[in-house]
């Protein structure tokens, strides 16, 4: 669909898968953050009106419904919201979506009309003339185009070893866009992946999404630990914008992980308008053949402890510990690994499974 003019639109499949994997993420992050840290911030850039035409509510309404699941685990935490929108008519309505909501005293809202450019801009300044510490932040960007998402503003967010963004990139229209003649229209391309390489790619590449993808997953790593993407197809099957999940902590990783495979269980990295929208599933595709090679490309000739592997798989790949066991299982079924009878606790191992404490030997 293009940019809408409405005040409210009708909602695509694709957003209800996007708004799906943010419940997920943010139902574990308000707890999990919220028992070492007195003070969160929920920022969500481009906010919209907060509701749909059909009645379903925008990403405000989901993040706060969220942090209202844990009220009594966050009773003693103060929870900052901040929303921007730049049309003050959308503003508006997310006002009254927002009046629905039985708030309590802990939860401070700041509804803003402005471009999410500028507001974070000030909110960070403010914070370096002050030399303050910007409270461990959750940032929902999800702009319609790629215009007043600088990736300087991004990176600033990131200096934060606590802050965490989760970032749409539209790579179809960025795509189209890419070759308009107009500067400012370039300037904003650029400006968005924060190096003119981004250009290159319209002259050089046969395979422009998926580079356009590659760049960004690049100046990501740059300034996060963890950087891990969603891809967004059409109804037709074809590429519409990736969801960049960025953070420095291995358990955001995790769990960003937990809540794309939640939401695509074929794969872990895609959802398409043509999944049946009361079941977000694509076709089924077993993944553990490529797993279990990437084991044991990634160990071999090594003696190496389960709990090394599991490591290795939750922080540097797609997949999860329940993949991890499935591809064990596999190779040791086909003799291309050896898991030894006892563990390095000194107690014996039980066939078929594979605790952290188990020994593999892969040739």
């Amino acid at each position: 669909m293009g940019i809408p003019n409405d005040v409210i639109w009708e909602i695509q499949p694709h957003t209800l898968a996007k708004h799906d994997i943010l419940r997920r993420y943010v139902g574990s992050w308000f707890p999990i953050l919220g028992k070492y840290n007195k003070r969160l911030v929920y920022i969500d850039g481009f906010c919209g009106p907060g509701k749909y035409k059909g009645g379903e509510v925008g990403s405000p309404i989901v993040a706060l419904e969220e942090a209202l699941k844990h009220e009594d685990r966050l009773a003693n935490n103060l929870l900052t919201f901040l929303f921007v929108d730049e049309r003050a008519d959308r503003i508006e309505q997310l006002k009254i979506e927002l009046l629905k909501l039985p708030l309590p005293t802990n939860i401070t809202i700041r509804p803003v009309t402005n471009q999410f450019e500028c507001e974070l801009t000030g909110l960070l300044d403010e914070i370096d003339l002050t030399e303050a510490q910007l409270a461990p932040t959750f940032a929902f960007i999800d702009p319609f185009g790629f215009k007043g998402l600088p990736f300087t503003l991004v990176s600033r967010l990131l200096k934060n070893p606590k802050s965490e963004v989760f970032v749409n990139i539209m790579a179809d229209a960025i795509n189209r866009f890419i070759e308009h003649p107009d500067s400012k229209t370039k300037q904003h391309i650029v400006d968005l992946f924060g190096t003119e390489k981004v250009l290159s790619i319209a002259k050089e590449s046969t395979t422009r999404k998926s580079d356009l993808r590659l760049l960004y997953q690049e100046q990501l790593s740059n300034c996060a630990r963890f950087v891990r993407y969603f891809e967004i197809r059409d109804c037709h099957g074809k590429t519409i914008y990736y969801l960049f999940f960025a953070s420095n902590h291995p358990l955001g990783h995790k769990k960003i992980k937990e809540a794309f495979w939640k939401t695509d269980p074929s794969s872990g990295f895609c959802f398409s308008d043509a999944t049946d929208p009361n079941q977000l599933v694509l076709l089924e595709v077993d993944e553990t053949p490529k797993l279990a090679e990437n084991i044991e490309m990634q160990f071999t000739h090594k003696r190496v402890a389960v709990g090394d592997i599991l490591k290795y798989v939750e922080e540097r790949t797609a997949f999860l510990a329940k993949h991890m066991r499935a591809a064990l299982k596999l190779l040791e079924s086909e003799n291309r690994i050896h898991v030894e009878n006892i563990k390095n606790d000194g107690k014996k191992r039980v066939k078929n499974s594979f605790p952290v404490t188990a020994i593999v030997n892969i040739p």
